[in-house]
């Protein structure tokens, strides 16, 4: 016959533990002076940080941070890591896919690097559409600025700044014709 843990159970323990420290949490949101420090200096993050290991205050956050979706710049460089060399400006027209540069300013900041693509998309889907846009700095690997396009989006431009002498890369992806790309030297 089963029977009711009582708090005095090695089993209750962790929620009998779990409802006082809640408790404690919920009194020092609301300023009661029972966790308030005595002398300058005294923290209550050790207390915070055991509410945390013990999943009791904001459980869903963890879940959140698990789930967490990668940001754009770590989705396109996913893409241009997983893309080898021989499938890329290999689908499709070249002169409807392949990245036209152009450079603007001056000194100051550097030169800002326009990076447009002459294919239009187009709404229905049996056309094909540019889905990403890119440009990457050669020598670190780092994406400087990326952006997603939807199928109905008319203006398929980014841009970004590069120093004189840089090496970057501009690339595009078509949902139907792959990546195209262009490496270029910023003057």
């Amino acid at each position: 016959v089963a029977r009711p843990s009582s708090s005095h159970e090695p089993g209750s323990l962790r929620s009998a533990s779990m409802r006082a420290l809640s408790w404690l949490l919920l009194c020092s949101f609301r300023g009661t002076s029972a966790l308030q420090p005595s002398r300058p200096g005294v923290s209550r993050r050790p207390l915070l940080q055991h509410a945390l290991a013990l999943g009791v205050l904001a459980p869903g956050a963890a879940a959140a941070a698990a789930e967490k979706k990668p940001s754009l710049k770590e989705v396109v460089a996913q893409l241009d890591a997983g893309t080898p060399k021989e499938e890329r400006n290999a689908h499709g027209e070249k002169a409807d896919h392949f990245p036209q540069i152009a450079f603007e300013g001056g000194q100051g900041q550097g030169k800002k690097v326009v990076f447009t693509v002459p294919h239009q998309n187009l709404s229905p889907p049996s056309f094909s559409y540019i889905e990403y846009m890119w440009i990457k700095d050669e020598e670190s690997g780092a994406i400087l600025t990326a952006r997603k396009f939807r199928p109905s989006d008319p203006d398929l431009v980014i841009t970004a700044f590069g120093s004189s002498g840089q090496r970057l890369t501009a690339a595009s992806k078509d949902d139907k014709f792959g990546i195209w790309q262009g490496t270029f030297r910023v003057p």
